[in-house]
């Protein structure tokens, strides 16, 4: 079993993002730790914008917090 730890204001940012897409009830949350140094945390959820089907992606852990 594979395990992350995020902050709380993390899952805030994680909360406020989905809650933009009411439509969506499913996301996906990416982590990449290949760095060595810390984790890359993803959040991405299927929408449809304009009629059109598309993935939005938002960044919620990068470099910057290391």
């Amino acid at each position: 079993m594979n395990q992350i730890h995020l902050h709380r204001d993390d899952v805030g940012t994680i909360l406020a993002f989905i809650e933009k897409y009411p439509q969506s009830e499913y996301i996906t949350i990416s982590v990449d730790c290949s760095s060595g140094i810390g984790s890359i945390v993803k959040v991405s959820l299927p929408t449809v914008i304009n009629g059109d089907a598309v993935v939005v992606e938002k960044t919620i852990v990068d470099e910057s917090s290391w």
